[in-house]
């Protein structure tokens, strides 16, 4: 799947197509602000309503291929080298959205793991 990223295009829209791929991920965009201390700096949370335009300083527009077997580690990386973007996968546990820690897994791996904790948690509450 291929996802098109230019200044105008809102972070919903290509959390949408993200989804239509890996129903059980999601993809969060965030800006980086203030002064770099102990090589961390703050992420705040970028609204999904939001512009590509208004969360990054690299302008450059072009397209994002994301694949299944691709980690989240290289699909964070292609974001902030190509278009300036920060990004973060997280998988659906239950109600709740954990943080991908383990980036070295496939994207389909994550989706597929997080669709068996949610069928067994149903499968729990039965």
């Amino acid at each position: 799947m291929e996802i098109n990223i230019h200044d105008k295009r809102k972070i919903h829209e290509i959390q949408n197509d993200f989804s239509i791929l890996f129903p059980n991920l999601k993809l969060e965009f965030f800006t980086v602000e203030g002064e770099e201390r102990g090589g961390l700096r703050n992420k705040i949370l970028v609204h999904p309503t939001k512009e590509i335009g208004e969360c990054r300083q690299v302008h450059s527009k072009g397209t994002v291929a994301i694949k299944p077997d691709m980690t989240a580690d290289s699909l964070k990386h292609g974001f902030k080298k190509h278009f300036g973007l920060h990004v973060k996968v997280y998988r659906k546990v239950g109600e709740d959205w954990l943080e991908t820690i383990e980036d070295i897994l496939p994207l389909e791996k994550h989706n597929a793991s997080a669709h068996e904790t949610n069928s067994e948690s149903t499968l729990e509450r039965i």
